[in-house]
């Protein structure tokens, strides 16, 4: 496993989304994985690590956690991971997080809960311009509907992916990890395309056009037999997967000769790993290939081996498919009775997933509640990184997030005001009263000129007995109005009951932002009315030079 965050590795036992990590060809196996998920929930626990960090290591673990089958850890290191991509504040983390829970989920076989988590993920995305991420969701979800055998629905996914303006920007990136990226799209394409055409149900009237898959097919199972002939420089499950492809493609094309050749090589290459999912589903598939060139005891001897892997890797649906697969060429020889107990088998064994699957819920339901509350707590989390602890006021992070959006309507002929705000001898206030009373005070006028203001404006502390009032949509003279009536508050509210002879006034600067000007700039103008309020004696309000004389028609402060 990796700490660069762009390594997206595929899925051991069948190798089709980017975001699920596995090891390489050079893991130990199954005891390895567990001594790594191990030092990942430790990482992930670090006091002294980054959100990112944790994002990361739990990220990894969700993957590691899914490959050992352990579901419940992988749901937990899943809404972790999530939870730290959100504290981090870096969007493209939380496109993976939602990503990688989706994909857990998945594999309880929660389908709606992982297409939640993938709408999600790209509606973040597409919000915020993330180009790579737009196409991570794609070629996710089109691992989603391939496990779940809905070809037609992942080509299409994956070819609504190619038509998107911005995935062709990333493209011309050719970045290791965008190459990666695009290798999985095309091992996703030709399986689903392959599976597609060959159970007929591409149509010019049908889910995905007939013409344009085939097109698209042909460009991209060139592109896997190209990339396999540099065999030594490709892992495990990087063979595995083109192998797997291309056996699909060759049926497809009738080329039975070298499908069986390609899916010899897939289960030799598998039959010394540590993976029994991977060599049963390798097996499988070439069952598929000895049915279809007729070779009809190898495909019973194959299918047979693989419900025996697919049992020890204690995946009861695999083992469900691999008994109907086996029932069928059971029937096909003419060995009636085997087929018939084998399809007995079949049902057995779907019986005892779905009892599984029931026995489940609980833990579901669990898991689900966590993620409620991963969500509450991250929503706490954000909420409290952008208010000030003792006033309850929105912070100068808050502000500035505010001003950012208001400079951008400004550029387009939406102005808004801006007033800062400074408490007149507040530093008398704590020395005579202390400085408990000077608390209450900041609270107090927290409070009082909230009330002032409309939904849409704001009133943020900047520190110590500093605020900003911000207006959207108003002209200096409308803002210069408001300061007044919130000066007037100041000045005319009692605070008796804090302390006998306790007066709190306020003086105040104003500014516009028209577009004109940056942040900065708007600030050091306000900054300089403030001054200009205090000279003149304090308890006053005072609008920047450049925008005292200035009107507009808008509509008037409500």
């Amino acid at each position: 496993m990796t700490d660069n965050d762009t390594a997206d590795q595929p899925l051991a036992g069948q190798p089709r989304g980017p975001e699920v990590s596995s090891p390489d060809s050079s893991s130990a196996g199954t005891s390895a994985l567990r001594d790594e998920l191990h030092a990942l929930q430790v990482r992930g626990a670090d006091p002294d690590s980054t959100a990112a960090m944790k994002f990361l290591a739990y990220r990894d673990a969700a993957y590691l956690a899914l490959d050992l089958r352990d579901l419940k850890a992988a749901m937990e290191h899943a809404l972790n991971c999530l939870l730290w991509a959100r504290a981090s504040g870096d969007g493209r983390l939380q496109v993976k997080a939602h990503v990688t829970l989706a994909l857990a989920m998945m594999q309880t076989y929660d389908d709606a809960g992982a297409q939640r988590e993938f709408g999600a993920a790209l509606t973040l995305a597409e919000a915020i311009a993330d180009a790579r991420g737009v196409a991570l969701v794609a070629i996710n979800t089109s691992h989603f509907e391939l496990e779940r055998r809905n070809y037609p629905q992942a080509a299409q996914q994956l070819l609504k992916l190619l038509h998107a303006p911005a995935i062709w920007a990333l493209l011309e990136t050719g970045t290791q990890d965008t190459r990666q990226l695009w290798e999985i799209f095309h091992i996703n394409f030709v399986v689903s395309a392959s599976e597609t055409l060959l159970a007929g149900t591409a149509s010019a009237s049908g889910a995905v056009n007939r013409p344009e898959i085939e097109r698209q097919l042909a460009v991209s199972a060139a592109l896997l037999a190209v990339r396999l002939e540099d065999r030594h420089a490709l892992s495990l499950l990087e063979t595995a997967a083109l192998l797997d492809a291309l056996v699909r493609h060759t049926l497809w094309t009738g080329e039975l000769t070298v499908a069986r050749t390609l899916a010899d090589e897939h289960v030799q290459l598998t039959s010394n790993a540590d993976f029994p999912l991977l060599y049963g589903r390798a097996l499988l598939d070439r069952s598929r290939v000895s049915a279809r060139i007729g070779d009809l005891e190898n495909a019973i001897l194959d299918a047979g081996q693989a419900v025996g892997y697919f049992h020890e890797a204690a995946s009861e649906l695999w083992e469900a498919r691999s008994r109907e697969q086996l029932a069928a060429i059971y029937a096909r020889a003419g060995r009636y009775r085997e087929a018939y107990e084998t399809q007995q088998e079949v049902t057995q064994g779907v019986e005892n997933l779905y009892r599984d699957y029931h026995q489940q819920r609980a833990l579901v339901r669990q898991i689900a509640q966590q993620a409620r509350e991963a969500e509450v707590r991250a929503e706490a989390l954000a909420e409290a990184a952008l208010r000030d602890p003792l006033t309850g006021a929105p912070n100068r992070t808050r502000a500035m997030q505010v001003l950012a959006d208001l400079h951008t309507r400004a550029r387009q002929d939406r102005p808004s005001a801006v007033a800062l705000l400074d408490l007149d001898l507040f530093k008398r206030v704590n020395d005579t009263f202390g400085h408990l009373v000077g608390d209450a005070v900041l609270t107090g006028v927290t409070r009082l000129l909230s009330a002032e203001l409309r939904d849409q404006d704001l009133l943020a502390r900047l520190g110590g007995e500093e605020f900003i009032v911000i207006l959207p949509d108003v002209t200096a003279q409308q803002a210069e109005t408001v300061c007044l009536r919130l000066r007037d508050s100041l000045q005319s509210a009692s605070w008796e009951t804090l302390a006998p002879g306790l007066m709190t006034t306020g003086s105040f600067g104003v500014a516009v932002l028209d577009g004109g000007q940056d942040i900065t700039s708007v600030l050091m103008n306000a900054d300089q009315a403030l001054y200009a309020a205090k000279a003149a004696g304090r308890n006053a309000v005072r609008v920047t030079a450049k925008h005292a004389d200035i009107t507009r028609k808008m509509q008037p402060y409500l």
